[in-house]
């Protein structure tokens, strides 16, 4: 009986092992989904939808800018001449600067992270992930204290001043001659005007651009190496996978380097000639960066359906989700319903079968 009684204990605590085990390991697996760079190659959801953000952020930023210069330019309204609406532009340009940065130094990870994988998968121990939650963090903190350490001297280029009048806007109209307004100009030091000019130009344009060809030719190079040890992948399903990923994200960098490449050298070519074409084509550069932030965001989205499936899962597009729902089923429910008065005959009274006929008088 003591023997049959073990048994049982045993047999009953051998599932509470089991189910202990197995939340031990769900949770392990929870917080490695944090990090998915294993076997699939797969790099976090996390930074990815950091990097889409910093493009959104990047467009939002820019059209609230577009608005605010045509808003006190062209419709000339006091209220952008106040000082918190010139300090208000002096943020956003400054947040405009770092999130440029920031989705850029998050394309140059990117890259990198995406060379270390197919090195990964080459070696002998592909199977064992690489790309710890560790590694994860200390990549993000490299990236925004980067762009903070750049962003300190840029914010300080620029300066809130006050001036008699807006120039454009009293000529134009004479009942805001001699009315104070507040605008943005450069800062008085010229040395710090030129050492932001090559810091921008530098870290964000030239030398990231530069960092992206050069692991384009390497990504390439172990795509190619990887084709000739194509027996190790365990299935063709994942061979598909890993390149799909990875041409996604050439894709991605070759964008970035046709658009922030040519812009760095305009800027570059501006302070050792008297060529400005980087001023004359100032807007053009601009729509560019917006078209670029916008296609690149696209390209996040069809990379991988988790980033998708994580953003149907965020409030706003939820809300949106259940309000878009609710009417189509509205609008479709009256286009189907019949007026209950089409029912009735108003010169009998009586209740008659409209099924047939809705022009009932």
């Amino acid at each position: 009986m003591e023997k049959f009684v073990s048994r049982l204990i045993y047999k009953g605590r051998a599932p509470l092992r089991m189910e202990a085990k197995g939340r031990r390991h769900t949770k392990r697996d929870k917080r490695s989904k944090v990090v998915q760079v294993a076997e699939t190659g797969h790099l976090s959801s996390l930074s990815r939808i950091e990097c889409i953000g910093s493009q959104l952020a990047l467009c939002a930023n820019f059209l609230y800018s577009t608005f605010f210069k045509w808003a006190s330019d062209e419709l000339c309204y006091p209220f952008f001449f106040s000082y918190y609406m010139a300090k208000t532009m002096h943020v956003s340009v400054t947040l405009s600067v770092l999130v440029h940065m920031a989705g850029v130094f998050h394309v140059v990870a990117l890259s990198i992270i995406r060379y270390c994988s197919l090195s990964a998968l080459a070696n002998i121990n592909s199977s064992q992930q690489w790309f710890t939650y560790q590694k994860f963090r200390i990549s993000l903190t490299i990236i925004f204290v980067s762009v903070a350490i750049i962003g300190i001297p840029l914010h300080f280029t620029s300066e809130v001043v006050m001036v008699e009048e807006n120039e454009g806007c009293a000529s134009r109209h004479p009942a805001l001659r001699n009315a104070t307004a507040f605008q943005l100009q450069f800062s008085s030091f010229p040395y710090l005007q030129t050492l932001n000019f090559w810091l921008f130009n530098l870290c964000s344009k030239i030398i990231p651009s530069v960092i992206l060809c050069l692991m384009t030719f390497m990504i390439l190079a172990k795509l190619k190496k990887i084709q000739q040890l194509s027996s190790r992948f365990t299935s063709v399903e994942r061979d598909k996978q890993y390149h799909r990923t990875t041409n996604m994200i050439l894709i991605i960098m070759f964008i970035f380097i046709i658009v922030e490449l040519p812009q760095g050298l305009l800027a570059v070519l501006s302070t050792v000639t008297e060529l400005q074409l980087i001023v004359i084509l100032g807007d053009f550069t601009e729509m560019i960066t917006l078209l670029t932030s916008c296609i690149i965001f696209a390209l996040f989205c069809l990379m991988n359906g988790k980033i998708r499936s994580a953003f149907k899962e965020a409030p706003c597009f939820r809300w949106l989700e259940g309000w878009t729902r609710h009417a189509i089923e509205t609008r479709i429910g009256r286009s189907v319903a019949r007026d209950k008065l089409l029912d009735c005959s108003i010169t009998t009274k009586k209740t008659v079968n409209t099924s047939n006929n809705y022009a009932v008088l």
